[in-house]
């Protein structure tokens, strides 16, 4: 009877463990839906967003619209920006930026050196480029065409980093984006 009453302890042990094991994957599971479904707006905002800037021309597309895009990855790479380091800071020069683009223009000077600034703080101290490949064009078209190749692939890596839960990369690669659509090209 003890071997008996042992056994029947040692199968409760182990039903309470497998309880335990089976509660834990399905919270694992609950903290990893809860993470995708947390990222799904950035993903579904950015591809909204960067449409304008890698999809094909939108003859419709006016001086308002393009800002609002343009605002609209200010606003997803503040958001996604993480806390540290100078998280605040970054996010505190990026609404700057953003107010003097609804001022002014998309253009603005001053805007594009808060946005570079805050680039900055992002990379440890690195200044934002232009894309070398940029730089070589003979025809306005084909400078179009080369951008639009580039903005492609800046999407791709946004997202990527996005789905990989790198938020810094991928608020670097929005702010990237809008900074290269403001910085003028020289060629």
């Amino acid at each position: 009877m003890t071997r008996h009453a042992l056994s029947g302890t040692r199968v409760s042990v182990f039903a309470a463990g497998l309880l335990m094991c089976f509660g834990a994957f399905q919270a694992l599971f609950a903290y990893l839906s809860s993470v995708s479904a947390a990222q799904d707006p950035y993903k579904s905002r950015i591809v909204k967003a960067t449409d304008v800037l890698a999809g094909p021309p939108d003859p419709s597309m006016t001086r308002e619209k393009f800002t609002t895009v343009l605002l609209e990855l200010l606003d997803l790479a503040a958001a996604i920006t993480p806390d540290q380091p100078y998280g605040q800071e970054i996010r505190s020069r990026i609404d700057v930026a953003k107010d003097l683009i609804k001022k002014d223009s998309i253009f603005n000077d001053k805007a594009r050196q808060y946005l570079s600034f805050a680039y900055r703080m992002m990379t440890n101290g690195k200044k934002y480029e232009s894309p070398k490949d940029l730089e070589e064009f003979v025809t306005p078209a084909e400078l179009q065409e080369k951008t639009h190749r580039y903005m492609k692939g800046l999407v791709a890596s946004t997202l990527q980093s996005l789905e990989a839960g790198d938020r810094g990369q991928t608020a670097r690669l929005l702010l990237e984006m809008v900074l290269m659509t403001m910085t003028p090209v020289t060629g």
